[in-house]
C-alpha cells in the first residue's frame, strides 16, 4: 500500500493485522503489530526472540574449529609468537584486540599486523607474510580479511608458517592451501552463524578456546568488542549475532577497559545504557576515522594500554584525527556533489566519481552520503600511493555491488566486498570504461524498478501512547541494526505548536496531535514549516539526553504537509480516501464510485464483488488514516 503525500518520498504503509493475530503478552499492540508484521509468530516464537536459547556447539558447525583451537591453545602453552592481521576498520581493528588480549592473557607472545591503507591496502599481503617470518613468527591468524590473499598464502606456506584463516568475505572458487578456515559460509543452512562479521568469528574462535580450557572469558574485553565491531560492519542481527549482541549491550558501559572507558567519556555516554546507535553513530566512526586517514595502531595501543596517562594521550589523538577526517570529509562531498548533480542530470544510474586528490581513506563515508541523496549505486575513486586509483562503492541496496564489480573483473587489478559496499582497485585509464560498464549493468538491473526514495513506517501511533513504559517495550524488541530495522512510525495531523531551527539547519519543534504533546527534531530540515502548520510524519522514537535530561523525543524522518484526503494505491488502482464529520470513511475510485463504511452512502451501481473489494480496501484505510496500527 502506497500514499502520495509527496514527490521525493513515498511511504509504503503495511498491510493491515487482523483482530486475531494480537494475542495475549505483556506487549503494547503496536509493538505487536511491529512484529508480526516482520514475521514473528507471537504465540510460538516471541520468548525465543525476547530470549534467544542457547546456541548449539560451533565446532558442530565448522568443521576447522577444533583443529584451529588446539593449535592456538598448543601456542599459548608453548609462549610461542602469534601473528594477527587484522584490517583497519572498526570490524578488522576490534577482532585484532580481541585475541591478542585473550591470546596474551593465555600466554602467548601476541603481535598484530594492520595494513596500511594508503601504502599496503586491504587485508593480507606478502610483505606482511615476509614480515613475520623475518621475526621468527610460525602461527599466524587473519581476522576479517586473507580468504582472497592468495599471493600471501602462497608465501605462507614456503615460510613453513600456520595460517589459520578466519574471514566473512566471499570464499573464492580456488583451494586454500592453510592449516585451517573458519568462515560462516562454511556453516550449515539454517546456521545462527550464518551472520557473523569478522569480529563474530573472531569471539567465536576466542570463546571456543576459553571453553576448552575452562577461561572464563568475561575476563577480557571480547565481549565488548563483539559488540562494537559487529554493529560497526552493519551485520544482520539474527542468530547468534542478536543473542551475543543482548547479552553484552548491557555490560559495555561497566567494562574495565581503559581505552573504551576513556573514549565513552569523552563522547558523554558513559553515565547511559549504551545502544546500537551510539556505536554506530559515535563509537564506531571514531575507530574508522583512525583506520582511514592515520596509523590504526594508534587505536590498538588505545585498547590495550593500561596507562592512564597513555590513555588520555591516545584518545585526544583519536578525537583530533576524527575532526580532521569531518573536515576532509566535507570538502569532498563538496567537489562529489558537484560532479553527482552532473552525472544525474546525464540521466546516469550508477555513478562513479573519481579525483586524484581525494583522500583515499574517506571516499567509502562519501560514497554512502552520495549514494543516499540520490538513492543510487555511487563510486567514488581516489589515487593511492603506488599510481593506482582505489575505489570505495555503496550501493542504494536496489543492487548487488559486489556482483557488479565480478562482471567488471577485466576491468581491475582486485575487487572485493558485500552486495551493500565493495571496493577496488583500478588503472587511470580504465576508469571511464568502468564508468560505461557499471552504467549498464544498473540500466539493465533497474529496468523494472522504481528509484524513487520511500520510506516503510512499520505501525500508526499516536502521542498519547508514548511514554517511558512504551519506550522499555520498545529497546525490548532490540537491539535494532541489519535485518531488525529501528520501528518506523508514523502519526498525522499533528499541529506545530513550536517550532525553531538549530545550528546547521536541523528543526526543533513541539507538536500536538489531539490527545497529547511531545518534542521532535528533524535533522537537515529543508521543508519550510511555521506555527499552527498540520503535518503527517513518519519517525523514530528516542531518548534525548540533552543536558542529563532523559526526555522522550521524535527523531523525524520525513514530513508531508496534512491533507484531509488520502490517495492510497493498491493493484496500481488509485483510491481517496477521508474520515467524514461522523468518523466513517468514505472510500472514492477513481471512476468516481464511492463506499462509506458504515455503508450509509454508496454507489447505486456497485456490484457484489465491488464491494466486497471496498470492505477490503476501508482496512487499508483504516491505517492510512490513523484508525488503526
Amino acid at each position: 500500500m502506497e500514499t502520495d503525500n509527496g514527490l521525493v518520498n513515498r511511504w509504503i504503509l503495511p498491510k493491515p493485522i487482523k483482530e486475531d493475530e494480537l494475542t495475549n503478552i505483556n506487549l503494547n499492540h503496536t509493538l505487536q503489530a511491529v512484529l508480526i508484521r516482520r514475521g514473528i509468530d507471537l504465540n510460538n516464537e516471541f520468548d525465543e526472540y525476547i530470549t534467544p536459547s542457547d546456541l548449539p556447539n560451533p565446532e558442530e558447525h565448522f568443521d576447522e574449529l577444533s583443529k584451529a583451537t588446539q593449535r592456538i591453545i598448543k601456542a599459548c602453552l608453548g609462549k610461542e609468537k602469534i601473528a594477527i592481521c587484522g584490517d583497519y576498520d572498526a570490524d578488522g581493528i576490534t577482532s585484532t584486540v580481541l585475541l591478542v588480549e585473550l591470546l596474551s592473557i593465555l600466554g602467548a607472545i601476541v603481535k598484530p599486523f594492520i595494513p596500511s591503507r594508503q601504502d599496503e591496502g586491504y587485508g593480507l599481503n606478502e610483505n606482511m607474510i615476509n614480515n613475520i617470518s623475518n621475526q621468527e613468527i610460525k602461527l599466524v591468524i587473519t581476522v576479517d580479511n586473507g580468504i582472497s590473499a592468495f599471493a600471501a598464502i602462497k608465501k605462507s606456506v614456503e615460510l613453513g608458517i600456520d595460517l589459520i584463516i578466519t574471514d566473512h568475505h566471499k570464499i573464492p572458487d580456488k583451494k586454500l592451501n592453510i592449516f585451517s578456515l573458519i568462515h560462516p559460509e562454511k556453516t550449515p543452512i539454517n546456521s545462527p552463524y550464518k551472520y557473523l562479521a569478522g569480529v563474530g568469528i573472531a569471539y567465536l574462535l576466542a570463546k571456543n578456546i576459553c571453553e576448552k580450557i575452562d577461561f572464563d572469558i568475561n575476563i577480557t574485553t571480547a565481549n565488548i568488542f563483539f559488540c562494537i565491531g559487529t554493529i560497526a560492519d552493519m551485520a544482520p542481527l539474527k542468530g547468534a549475532n542478536r543473542k551475543w549482541l543482548k547479552e553484552c549491550l548491557p555490560k559495555i558501559n561497566k567494562t574495565t577497559n581503559k581505552g573504551i572507558k576513556s573514549i565513552m567519556k569523552k563522547l558523554s555516554i558513559h553515565n547511559y545504557d549504551i545502544t546500537s546507535d551510539d556505536i554506530g553513530f559515535k563509537i564506531a566512526p571514531l575507530i574508522n576515522a583512525v583506520g582511514r586517514i592515520g596509523d590504526p595502531n594508534l587505536i590498538i595501543d588505545l585498547f590495550t594500554n593500561k596507562s592512564n596517562d597513555s590513555v588520555v594521550k591516545l584518545t585526544n589523538d583519536c578525537f583530533n584525527m576524527n575532526r580532521e577526517r569531518k573536515r576532509l570529509t566535507s570538502l569532498v562531498e563538496q567537489e562529489a556533489l558537484e560532479i553527482a548533480v552532473c552525472e544525474y542530470r546525464s540521466d546516469r544510474k550508477f555513478l562513479v566519481l573519481a579525483k586524484r586528490e581525494w583522500h583515499p581513506g574517506i571516499i567509502g563515508i562519501v560514497a554512502a552520503r552520495i549514494a543516499e541523496k540520490f538513492n543510487l549505486p555511487t563510486a567514488l575513486l581516489a589515487q593511492s600511493n603506488d599510481g593506482n586509483f582505489r575505489g570505495s562503492i555503496r550501493s542504494n541496496n536496489k543492487l548487488r555491488v559486489n556482483q557488479a564489480l565480478a562482471e567488471c573483473d577485466d576491468l581491475l587489478i582486485a575487487h572485493g566486498g558485500h552486495s551493500a559496499a565493495a571496493g577496488f582497485s583500478i588503472k587511470n585509464e580504465n576508469i571511464d570504461k568502468l564508468r560505461e560498464k557499471l552504467n549498464q549493468i544498473a540500466n539493465r538491473e533497474f529496468k523494472d524498478i522504481n528509484l524513487y526514495k520511500s520510506i516503510t513506517p512499520d505501525a500508526f501511533i499516536s502521542f498519547d501512547q508514548i511514554n517511558y513504559n512504551f519506550y522499555r517495550q520498545l529497546t525490548l524488541i532490540g537491539p535494532f541494526g541489519i535485518m531488525n530495522p529501528t520501528p518506523i512510525f508514523w502519526a498525522r495531523k499533528c499541529k506545530i505548536l513550536d517550532i525553531y531551527k538549530l545550528k546547521g539547519d536541523h528543526l526543533k519543534m513541539t507538536l500536538n496531535d489531539g490527545k497529547s504533546t511531545i518534542e521532535a527534531i528533524k535533522w537537515n530540515g529543508s521543508i519550510e514549516l511555521k506555527k499552527q502548520d498540520l503535518i503527517d510524519i513518519a519517525f523514530y522514537i528516542e531518548i534525548n539526553r540533552w543536558k542529563k535530561l532523559n526526555t522522550l523525543q521524535l527523531n523525524i524522518l520525513d514530513i508531508k504537509h496534512h491533507k484531509d484526503i488520502v490517495s492510497l494505491q493498491l493493484h496500481s488502482q488509485m483510491y481517496k480516501c477521508q474520515l467524514m464529520d461522523t468518523k466513517n470513511i468514505l472510500i472514492t475510485n477513481s471512476k468516481g464510485q464511492y463506499f462509506s463504511s458504515d455503508l450509509s452512502i454508496s454507489s447505486e451501481n456497485l456490484n457484489v464483488d465491488q464491494k466486497v473489494f471496498a470492505k477490503k480496501i476501508l482496512t487499508f484505510a483504516k491505517i492510512a488514516l490513523g484508525k488503526a496500527a
